[in-house]
């Protein structure tokens, strides 16, 4: 048996067809004869793919010696356009980790590139092991900031499987942005997704090992039975993992009133995020007013540089975080549109209408009460006054939603007031409920958000029934029993007149009705009368949102409008509804029938409740909103208004309209809050969670008249303690050291401005920079595409000509059906659909394709988010699959000849030789990728006196532009025959004396490269060293502190969960400075092993000549 050579670690071998690098060698124990070689593939088609082999088992292995140079130009010319798509997919796919300010990610995107979105990514690519915050506000895109970051990760191979934690109603928007926008696709795993996994693979596979892209809500990582399986799939450490948290600051302990308490949550996120090797945080509100909590947030960000309870340091807070105030960004690089609030007055109606007077007459209500409760205990007390406030937002809601939630009460307080009379016995104490569920509308994230109508219903009533038992009062006495009488009579009075008023249009319906006829339906009668004319009245084109935070009001809504609008054109289409039971697949539908351009759909009204609230993008088509209810949390208002004012709203200006009765002393209150929402997003910023807080507190046990002018003061006046203040101002957003401090809010605002103009200056330059080393352009990048369909038999790209492109400055292309040609792969189908527009609810797949055509295709980004184009991009998966060809071994190797003959309009003769410089790292990670190329100009080898000399650098940049130009299709004649085959027999000659001249320069930029990657490894290792040791050392300063005995009355106060907290966080610094020494042996050599070239090779791209048209 001939012997058999064995690999060597950092050697390249051939197995199974493909190019691997040999990472590790295991020799043959004994009575063994077969060595086992780990390796990771080379090829482009499965870069990084690992696999483990027995040399003297497998068939045909070999140990690559030559590169493949001698193969160039061994078949008939390439034709220029299939030339030019393989060199360009080479070129888009070159990635390097020498220069972190290159990004590659924006230009493969389907996204229009906004300067200021690449500072996350900026910032990302610097850090050895991402761990990055990304604050920014409301509306600014941290869904694109986060996708850039993941899937240029991915380029890098520096991630492999990602894991998306979110609440639950923004899994489908997550879902949605990241495969349309980035190409990536991501799995929801919930109970369905495990119950079929579990179907198809056995009741013992781990779902997490099924995929590598996931999408988790936030329910479930506190749910035992999803997070066990997870930490067995991380193990103590993955490498190549990421973790993108949204809503990161549900994850802060929160809960203490003087230092933060750990949540369930919290514990969740940290048990499981130190397992991850990279980390991204998203958050709006990143600062609750807790140092403890920040810090405590920051540290399962990046334990390295934080530590809970440690005072944050500016310093190290600014390497790893990113946050931009919208209006910051709206004054000075525009983009957001100007919000206009709009107070709609009610006011001269009769004092006997039923909002004045319901109002009036629950305010008596609450004095009764309270009298009556006065000798209860203070517990009772305090549950009875929320009991009156959910009372009171709902009647401000509407009379629809007071009127139900009256019933149930009152029906309550008589059964359990009769009860006590018949006993003759005072009423048992019992356990007092704090009722959460009717006093507000639900978070879209909360449990019940997807209960149906009649099951919410019914636990909001047993919760009335609950809370109401326990605060009907223990005393039967005379007094008690004359004050509960006279309750009595407001019941009936208040009963009486709601149920009256139940399914009569209010003064705001009217108010509603009469903006609809003014700005959306000129020809809509009055409401209550019949239209005269005979044909139906006609819409235009602006559409509507209408919030409210309650189902009852919902339903209210839509019976009122419903009616208004009958007999208007299309009436039965012109409303649709999304609140919490409405199935995921309906609220997609319902998204894109609202971003649909109106000429196309009839849908102008969307009522909502707050479930609408966060995730949805509705700004496309509409800049209207009207706020029928006024939520009594500012965040709440603000988020219903960024349905509108956000990222790529087209108008200037939206409109946020709310109601305000002139006659009623409660909505004095109302407008308070609408001011302070807007003083929140403008004037405080980071703050605005820590203020909210506050205005909560005061808001919480309803508003009462007698204090109504005391009340409107102190909301006015609701800001934040200096102390809060400077801590959350120091922590968040000030300079370091404590000069934030003494700085006036404006010049606070004014150094921020600064900073950011500053901030996107050098972005933008960046973003130059990187565009000019991808070298993406439009042309060259729809040929490549027309290539590939061409080369499956399929019909080129053709150029759409509409009759209506007057308002489309876009090119459109028309794609052909390559899933109907005949013999068509049947697997294209899946493919396919992704060029057609959305499947409907209950549609079967096959209508669906036979009526859905394949929608025509952009190739840049539209300024909208309409439907009726798809945006093809480099990461798209119809262009993966279409580019893929190009750099597949099989095609590379054997349907190429590598070799091109092209023309130009240039009187001399040229040659190029192109090669590819590729140092790879661990893993057969590319570290670095460079397209090298030697020109020269061509000289026939029968005339040649010398070597081909390669041109200087003026010439060579003069022939890499011929080139360029000279790959596109052309409608030049082909060259001679005679020609063509003398420069075949030409091409090993002119490779061979190119070939050395191309590796010395090869060989010193990968010099150049080596240098780079060991200074990028040098700084960093030695920055995380200097980062331990700062942390140790403010680690040992707090430790001390806290043990000083001098400093215990200041904990005092605490209560017992507080202290059980800080007593939890000394334990956790006493085994941090203990890890601490370990990782400063460690995590420097971590990083410097990331930089380590473990290979170099110069592999064959391709020989192109040059031939003149004429001469």
């Amino acid at each position: 048996m001939p012997r058999i050579d064995i690999p060597q670690s950092g050697q390249m071998v051939r197995v199974r067809q493909r190019q691997y690098f040999v990472e590790e060698v295991v020799p043959p124990g004994a009575g063994d004869d077969s060595t086992l070689i780990r390796m990771s593939c080379l090829d482009d088609d499965a870069q990084g793919q690992p696999l483990e082999v027995l040399w003297e088992k497998e068939v045909d292995p070999e140990i690559i010696t030559a590169e493949g140079w001698k193969d160039i130009a061994s078949k008939e010319f390439d034709p220029p356009q299939v030339f030019s798509s393989y060199l360009h997919t080479l070129q888009w796919n070159c990635v390097t980790s020498t220069d972190p300010t290159l990004f590659q990610s924006p230009f493969r995107a389907g996204i229009r590139i906004d300067a200021y979105q690449l500072e996350p990514l900026r910032k990302a690519l610097r850090l050895p092991r991402v761990n990055l915050f990304i604050a920014d506000d409301v509306g600014l895109g941290k869904t694109i900031e986060a996708g850039l970051i993941a899937r240029e990760l991915l380029l890098r191979k520096k991630v492999q499987d990602i894991v998306v934690a979110c609440p639950p109603s923004m899994l489908f928007q997550w879902q949605d942005e990241l495969e349309s926008r980035f190409g990536m696709v991501f799995q929801i795993l919930d109970k369905d997704y495990i119950a079929r996994v579990r179907r198809e693979r056995g009741y013992g596979v781990n779902p997490w090992t099924t995929h590598t892209r996931f999408l988790v809500s936030h329910r479930l990582l506190i749910d035992e039975s999803y997070t066990a399986t997870l930490r067995d799939w991380l193990g103590d450490f993955r490498p190549g993992s990421l973790l993108i948290l949204d809503e990161a600051h549900h994850a802060a302990p929160a809960s203490g009133s003087r230092y933060a308490v750990d949540s369930k949550f919290t514990r969740a996120i940290r048990d499981i995020a130190g397992s991850f090797e990279h980390r991204l945080f998203l958050s709006a509100t990143p600062h609750n007013g807790h140092p403890n909590s920040f810090s405590a947030l920051l540290e399962i960000l990046d334990p390295q540089r934080f530590c809970r309870g440690v005072p944050v340091r500016p310093k190290l807070r600014d390497e790893v975080m990113v946050r931009r105030i919208k209006e910051d960004l709206r004054a000075i690089a525009g983009g957001f549109p100007k919000r206009t609030i709009k107070q709609v007055d009610i006011d001269g109606l009769p004092a006997d209408t039923p909002e004045l007077r319901l109002s009036e007459l629950l305010d008596e209500y609450r004095e009764l009460r309270e009298l009556r409760l006065k000798g209860e205990s203070k517990r009772k007390q305090a549950a009875a006054a929320l009991l009156i406030s959910g009372l009171q937002q709902r009647l401000l809601s509407s009379v629809e939603a007071f009127a139900r939630t009256l019933r149930v009460h009152r029906r309550t307080v008589k059964r359990h007031w009769e009860e006590a009379q018949e006993s003759q016995k005072p009423l048992a104490e019992t356990h007092v409920p704090m009722p959460d569920l009717f006093a507000a509308g639900l978070d879209s994230d909360d449990d019940r958000a997807s209960l149906s109508a009649e099951e919410l219903q019914a636990e909001e009533d047993a919760q009335i029934e609950a809370a109401t038992k326990a605060t009907v009062g223990t005393m039967v006495d005379i007094s008690a029993r004359d004050l509960f009488d006279r309750e009595q009579v407001l019941l009936d009075q208040m009963t009486e007149i709601a149920e009256a008023a139940k399914g009569r249009a209010d003064a705001r319906i009217r108010r509603l009705v009469d903006w609809i006829r003014e700005t959306m339906c000129p020809e809509l009668p009055q409401l209550g009368d019949r239209s005269e004319s005979k044909s139906p009245a006609k819409w235009n084109d602006t559409r509507v949102i209408i919030f409210t935070e309650y189902d009852d009001t919902k339903r209210y809504l839509e019976q009122q409008l419903r009616a208004a609008i009958e007999g208007t054109d299309r009436a039965v289409e012109r409303i649709r509804v999304y609140h919490g039971p409405t199935p995921p697949a309906e609220r997609e539908e319902i998204k894109l029938a609202f971003n649909t351009d109106p000429r196309k759909h009839p849908v102008r009204i969307l009522i909502a409740t707050d479930a609408a609230r966060e995730g949805l993008n509705l700004q496309t088509h509409c800049w209207n909103l009207f706020h029928f209810d006024v939520p009594w949390n500012p965040s709440r208002m603000e988020q219903r208004n960024g349905r509108i004012d956000r990222k790529l709203q087209p108008k200037d200006e939206v409109f946020c309209h709310y109601f305000v009765y002139k006659q009623r002393v409660e909505d004095r209150i109302l407008k308070v809050l609408v001011r302070k929402t807007e003083t929140i997003k403008v004037e405080l910023g980071s703050l605005s969670q820590v203020v909210e807080s506050r205005l909560a507190n005061t808001l919480k046990y309803g508003i009462r008249r007698r204090d109504i002018d005391t009340m409107e003061q102190e909301l006015r006046d609701t800001d934040i303690d200096r102390k809060t203040k400077e801590t959350v101002r120091a922590e968040l957003d000030g300079p370091d050291e404590d000069e934030s401090l003494r700085l006036l809010e404006e010049e606070v605002a004014r150094r921020r401005q600064e900073e950011l103009k500053t901030q996107i200056d050098r972005l933008r330059n960046l973003l130059e920079k990187s565009e000019k080393s991808i070298a993406l352009e439009e042309n060259h990048f729809r040929s490549a595409i027309s290539c590939a369909l061409q080369l499956m038999g399929g019909d080129p790209l053709k150029p759409v000509q509409d009759t209506d492109d007057w308002d489309r400055p876009v090119s459109r292309f028309a794609f052909p059906a390559l899933d109907q040609r005949q013999g068509a792969d049947p697997t294209w189908a899946d493919t396919m659909d992704t060029l057609r527009a959305p499947r409907k609810r209950d549609q079967k797949p096959w209508e669906w394709r036979r009526e859905s055509p394949i929608r025509p295709v952009v190739f840049e980004d539209t300024g909208t988010m309409e439907e009726d184009v798809v945006h093809l991009h480099l990461e798209h998966r119809v262009v993966q699959r279409l580019l893929g060809r190009f750099t597949a071994q099989g095609f590379v190797h054997h349907d190429l000849s590598r070799a091109c003959l092209s023309h130009t309009k240039d009187a001399i003769p040229r040659v190029i030789l192109i090669g590819r410089l590729c140092l790879y790292g661990p893993r057969a990670a590319r570290l670095h990728e460079e397209l090298v190329p030697v020109t020269a100009r061509w000289v026939e080898p029968s005339q040649r006196k010398e070597p081909l000399k390669p041109y200087a650098r003026e010439s060579e940049l003069k022939t890499l532009d011929l080139l360029e130009s000279s790959l596109l299709p052309t409608n030049l004649p082909e060259t001679d025959p005679v020609v063509q085959e003398k420069l075949r027999l030409a091409a090993p000659l002119d490779v061979e004396q190119l070939l050395g001249h191309l590796k010395t320069r090869a060989g010193d930029l990968a010099i150049a490269a080596r240098e780079a990657l060991a200074k990028r490894a040098e700084q960093e290792s030695k920055a995380m060293a200097d980062i331990l040791e700062l942390q140790k050392k403010r680690l040992s300063e707090t430790a001390e502190k806290y043990q000083d005995p001098q400093l215990a009355f200041e904990f005092e106060d605490f209560d017992t969960e507080e202290r059980r907290q800080l007593e939890s966080n000394k334990r956790h610094w006493e085994k941090r400075l203990a890890a601490i020494d370990r990782e400063l042996r460690t995590e420097p050599e971590r990083i410097r092993a990331v930089y380590e070239v473990k290979a170099e090779r110069i592999e064959p791209v391709g020989l192109i000549y040059l031939w003149p048209v004429t001469g």
